[in-house]
């Protein structure tokens, strides 16, 4: 009988000089970005999914037109990729093999971003290099980064080729 109140008194001594557990970690829910826009309907972009700051001509102009290259997409491996980014530089359609989507962009000290991937959890960054041809994309995925050089692709020249002229048969 001793020994079952010492083990009584001792677990009872133990459980209350216990310290109490934190309160558990609760993470704010964020809200969901929006996801890529398909291609079908990025013609309609609203307002909200434009920045609200735009960058000047001469900045857009920098990353305005088509870039096209290779990097390392995760699992899939080298994965080719042509970004084209609008005049205004504030959306851009990217194309692979995934499909094409339409992406809203903002600019920021020299380097435009955007974010894809079904959770937005595929950050991109452009940096056009010195020589306007080039320049050195970053892409960050939640397995990893990769970097790679691509290239700016000229729009052929336009032609003037002369309207047929009819003959007149007298």
């Amino acid at each position: 009988m001793k020994i079952n109140r010492r083990i009584l008194a001792v677990s009872l001594l133990l459980l209350l000089s216990t310290q109490r557990s934190p309160a558990p970690i609760q993470e704010t829910q964020e809200s969901p970005s929006p996801s890529p826009t398909p291609l079908a309907t990025a013609t309609a972009a609203t307002p909200s999914t434009i920045p609200s700051t735009s960058p000047s001509r001469q900045e857009a102009a920098r990353f305005a037109g088509t870039w096209t290259g290779k990097i390392k997409f995760g699992r899939f491996g080298d994965v080719d990729f042509t970004f084209v980014v609008n005049p205004a530089a504030n959306s851009l359609i990217q194309k692979s093999r995934f499909g094409e989507l339409a992406h809203p962009t903002s600019v920021n000290a020299g380097t435009l971003s955007w974010t894809a991937g079904e959770k937005n959890d595929h950050a991109w960054t452009l940096i056009p290099n010195p020589d306007g041809q080039t320049a050195l994309i970053t892409l960050k995925l939640p397995s990893g980064e990769s970097t790679a050089v691509f290239q700016r692709v000229q729009s052929p020249p336009r032609r003037n080729t002369p309207s047929p002229r009819s003959k007149s048969h007298q």
